[in-house]
């Protein structure tokens, strides 16, 4: 449950994460969206976390936990205080002295809780703009049955993330890059005679529907469910669509079989967790696109976390190599953190 602002939260000073400068105390609260518990080579127990709050993510790490500390879960809100730095290897980090559990009323959710930074009225629009350009009237149909916000699964659709880290994990996120994916899909299909356009629409806006299962959506941070764990994005998503066609009375079976396909396939290997390869011209498109804005939302969310004065960022997961910004403040010319040749 989401705790309202409080006298203490008002009391605090806060410095949002992004915003944090390299030896900078913190004493202020989380969202801990991560947590793991290792040993030290002494047998001594040590956490590594990922705190977050509304502006971005930061690993921490605390080497002489409470017994408090060692009890704190993923999702659960946090006190922490300690020193953050920029490791000239891992990036930037929290070294924690002290960590606890939150009490009701010592954090203001709006603070933590990362919502797209595109307006929900905007979403809402290009939405509808987009379902309305469809006219095959089967795609047409399931599209307004699967993307209504009035009910399920639509209505979790629109509030959804993304991915619980690496790009767009945050409120409005999975309809920001579903959107962001049909749209550019819908472009590239406009410069082939051969491509079935309403299809690619279809399938960049019901590609990631299975994330609505796959990630919980109605806390302080997205984490993976059970459900997720156990099934995968894409098989759940397989499920959610191949139902959804069900309600659509007289759906061509060939049709299905092809957005299915797009569903499938759109990881593009099965080492990334797709079945099956991209076999049609629209799942290629799909995938790509796909693929392309996720790469690009990564770094843009790399460059939030990022000090002005840094031309480069910390490794990033979904490129496997740090991003490079260019001299965005008075300093530049900062080597690369393990940059590839």
């Amino acid at each position: 449950m989401i705790t309202e602002l409080s006298g203490l939260a008002a009391a605090l000073p806060r410095t949002p994460i992004a915003e944090l400068l390299s030896g900078q105390a913190v004493d202020t609260y989380f969202t801990c969206s991560e947590k793991t518990t290792a040993t030290d080579r002494n047998g001594k127990t040590y956490l590594r976390l990922k705190l977050r709050d509304a502006s971005g993510e930061v690993n921490a790490i605390h080497f002489d936990p409470s017994d408090e500390a060692i009890g704190v879960a993923a999702g659960e809100v946090v006190i922490a205080g300690g020193t953050y730095s920029v490791h000239p290897q891992y990036g930037p980090q929290l070294q924690l002295r002290r960590l606890r559990l939150a009490e009701a009323g010592e954090y203001d959710a709006g603070e933590l809780v990362p919502v797209s930074p595109i307006g929900a009225a905007e979403l809402g629009e290009r939405l509808h703009g987009l379902i309305d350009s469809v006219a095959e009237p089967h795609l047409r149909a399931l599209l307004e049955r699967a993307l209504d916000g009035s009910q399920e699964p639509g209505a979790t659709f629109v509030v959804a993330p993304a991915a619980v880290r690496n790009h767009h994990a945050y409120r409005h996120g999975l309809l920001e890059h579903s959107l962001i994916v049909a749209e550019t899909a819908a472009g590239v299909a406009a410069q082939f005679s051969s491509v079935d356009r309403d299809l690619v629409v279809a399938g960049g806006l019901l590609h990631d529907i299975g994330k609505i299962h796959a990630y919980t959506s109605d806390g302080l941070a997205p984490l993976m469910t059970d459900e997720g764990r156990l099934h995968g994005e894409i098989v759940i998503g397989y499920d959610l669509v191949r139902d959804l066609i069900g309600s659509v009375a007289g759906f061509p079976g060939e049709l299905s079989k092809r957005l299915r396909h797009i569903i499938v396939s759109h990881h593009g290997m099965r080492e990334k967790g797709s079945p099956v390869v991209p076999m049609t011209r629209e799942a290629v498109i799909v995938h790509y696109c796909d693929d392309m804005t996720a790469r690009i939302g990564a770094i843009d969310d790399a460059e939030k976390a990022t000090a002005p004065a840094e031309a480069w960022s910390s490794r990033i997961f979904m490129i496997d190599a740090p991003a490079y910004f260019g001299a965005r403040g008075e300093e530049s010319g900062a080597a690369a953190p393990d940059a590839e040749e």
